[in-house]
C-alpha cells in the first residue's frame, strides 16, 4: 500500500511515505501495552489535563492544520477550520465529562450493595477514513484515552500528512509515549495488529466492503469491533414542505464536504 499527499486540485503528489516495518508495528504495540497496564491503576482525571493541552494546542494551530486538509483532501479551508474546532471541543468535552461517565454505579441485588466498575481494556486499533482526517481520529482518541485505552491508527492511504500533523500535535502536547501511534501499514500487518493479544479491538469507519473485511479478522481473533460504515440518507420532500426553505439547505445537504460525508443527502425524483 503506498501513502502519498497527492493536491487534489493539481494531481501533485507532495510526498511519499515509506510503510512501517514489522519491528515498528511491535515497538507500538509494546509500548501502549506498557501503557495500558500502567493507566489501569490510576483515576480518569489524571488524564484530563493531558487531554486539554491536546485541545489547545491543537486551537492554536487551527490554520496550520486546516491548511493541511485543505492542501490534502481538497477540503474549503473554511470547512477545514471548522473540522479543527469540532476536534477541539471533544477533546475539551471528554476531559471534562469522562470521570463522571465511567464513575462506579450502584445497582440493585438480592445478595447485598453491588455496582458496575469501568476500567480500561487494552491496546485498540483504528481504521479511518480520508473525509475528516482529524474528526475521525478525534472521536474516538479522545474517549478512549480518558478511558485509559491507547490508541493505534491506520489512516486512510491518501491522507498520510494529516495523520502525522496529529500525531505530532499530540506528542508536543506531552502526552505519554504509546498513548497514540499513526501506522503506515498495509491490510496484512493491520490483520496481524488485530490478531495480536495486546490489543484488545478495532474500531473502523468506511466502506461496507472494508468492514465485512475487518469484522471477519476481529470474530476470527474474538475481539470486540466497532464498525460505521458509509452511505447516503434520501431526501425526503413533503407536500407540505416550504421549498423556499428546501431550496436554501438542498445543496449543502448534498455537496458539504464535496459531498463525502456518509449522511449527505441522495438525490432523485
Amino acid at each position: 500500500m503506498s501513502y502519498q499527499t497527492v493536491n487534489p486540485f493539481t494531481d501533485e503528489v507532495i510526498k511519499t511515505y515509506d510503510n512501517h516495518d514489522d519491528a515498528y508495528v511491535e515497538n507500538a504495540i509494546a509500548k501502549g501495552h506498557a501503557l495500558y497496564k500502567k493507566w489501569r491503576n490510576d483515576p480518569v482525571e489524571s488524564r484530563a489535563a493531558a487531554l486539554n493541552k491536546v485541545a489547545d494546542l491543537i486551537e492554536e494551530k487551527t490554520d496550520e492544520l486546516a491548511k493541511v486538509l485543505t492542501l490534502e483532501m481538497g477540503k474549503r479551508f473554511v470547512e477545514a477550520q471548522g473540522e479543527v474546532a469540532i476536534c477541539v471541543s471533544i477533546a475539551r468535552y471528554y476531559a471534562k465529562n469522562a470521570a463522571e461517565f465511567l464513575k462506579p454505579e450502584p445497582i440493585e441485588s438480592s445478595i447485598g450493595p453491588a455496582q458496575t466498575i469501568s476500567r480500561p481494556t487494552g491496546v485498540l486499533m483504528t481504521v479511518e477514513p480520508w473525509n475528516f482526517p482529524y474528526y475521525q481520529i478525534m472521536r474516538v482518541f479522545a474517549p478512549n484515552f480518558m478511558a485509559g485505552n491507547p490508541m493505534l491508527l491506520k489512516h486512510a492511504s491518501n491522507t498520510p500528512m494529516a495523520a502525522g500533523a496529529f500525531e505530532k500535535v499530540v506528542s508536543e502536547a506531552g502526552v505519554p509515549d504509546g498513548a497514540f501511534t499513526n501506522l503506515y501499514v498495509d491490510y496484512d500487518q493491520v490483520n496481524n495488529i488485530i490478531a495480536d493479544d495486546r490489543v484488545q479491538g478495532v474500531a473502523l469507519t468506511g466502506s461496507e466492503r472494508a468492514g465485512q473485511l475487518i469484522a471477519a479478522e476481529a470474530g476470527k481473533n474474538m475481539k470486540q469491533s466497532s464498525l460505521e460504515l458509509g452511505g447516503s440518507d434520501p431526501f425526503i420532500v413533503l407536500e407540505d414542505a416550504d421549498l423556499s426553505e428546501i431550496k436554501k439547505i438542498i445543496g449543502g445537504a448534498r455537496l458539504y464536504n464535496a459531498g463525502q460525508v456518509c449522511t449527505c443527502v441522495l438525490l432523485g425524483t
